[in-house]
């Protein structure tokens, strides 16, 4: 079952958490045509780019699925933060 939007953000926020503390959620979207993806909206503090924005698009086809997909893609921002 889909995951709505309030607890797509409430998972990803404690995804981003529980991955490095300097990931901040500031933002959850449907994507374009809704369906079982959504856009996340991260930054990350201490950038030397200030500021550093990451649009992720993740599964909410289920709470397994979100919180999976929005761990791999939000270690994937961050390894290339940190290669930059």
């Amino acid at each position: 079952m889909r995951v709505d939007l309030a607890r797509v953000t409430e998972i990803s926020r404690e995804v981003a958490a529980g991955v490095d503390r300097r990931l901040k959620l500031v933002g959850v979207t449907a994507s374009e045509g809704g369906g079982n993806r959504v856009e996340l909206l991260v930054t990350i503090s201490g950038c030397h780019a200030e500021p550093c924005i990451h649009l992720l698009n993740v599964s909410r086809a289920d709470v397994d699925s979100l919180e999976r997909d929005a761990r791999v893609k939000l270690q994937e921002a961050l390894i290339a933060h940190d290669a930059a």
